[in-house]
């Protein structure tokens, strides 16, 4: 019962974010951006990553999705400039192409998993590797081993299973990731200083 709930869930997650950027009326687009986020909420507490999935709730629909909905009720969109603008979507499918096939090719090499138990995917999965090894050799490839090494990816499953998930994620942003909060922290600090020097009155 519980892996039909995350199929169905991750279902409706994919049409959702599918029908976000389909849709021609921006408050329907920010409905179902809520359904995404809801969605993958569920998914994420049922696959027993509750904090997360609470955060997701907390963080995107009950700050930023309403931040968005408002921004759009507050704008006087007609009809007729959505119907205009959903027209041009068919100008940038080549662009969508080639964005979305270099994310696949980033996805294929880089990410740490494996489809070789799901049946029919592995012929798929083979064209594409194929495909890859053809534009890269495989001294490029071994980069993707380089990276894994020094991430070690195994570092957050083994924290998980002594610690409880806020205790775990605390220890891997505050130990091996801390350099990377204080990125973070500056960057976030700097788009809060650049919008009032912009808007500063020189006068």
């Amino acid at each position: 019962m519980k892996i039909l709930l995350i199929n169905i869930l991750s279902f409706t997650t994919i049409i959702s974010s599918v029908l976000v950027i389909t849709s021609k009326n921006p408050v329907i687009s920010v409905v179902y951006l809520i359904s995404v986020f809801v969605n993958a909420a569920g998914y994420l507490i049922l696959s027993g990553i509750g904090f997360l999935g609470l955060s997701y709730i907390i963080v995107y629909v009950g700050a930023i999705t309403v931040l968005f909905l408002f921004v759009i009720m507050m704008i006087n969109i007609s009809l007729t400039d959505i119907i205009d603008t959903g027209k041009q979507y068919t100008k940038n499918l080549p662009l969508a192409f080639a964005v979305g096939s270099l994310f696949l090719f980033e996805m294929f090499n880089i990410l740490p998993f494996s489809f070789n138990n799901v049946s029919g995917l592995n012929l798929i999965f083979d064209n594409i590797t194929k495909f890859n090894l053809l534009i890269w050799n495989n001294n490029k490839l071994n980069l993707v081993n380089i990276i894994h090494t020094t991430y070690q990816s195994n570092i957050a499953d083994t924290i998980f299973i002594s610690f409880s998930q806020i205790e775990a994620i605390g220890q891997l942003i505050y130990t091996y990731a801390a350099i990377l909060l204080i990125i973070c922290s500056i960057i976030l600090l700097l788009s809060m200083i650049a919008p009032i020097f912009i808007s500063l009155n020189k006068k």
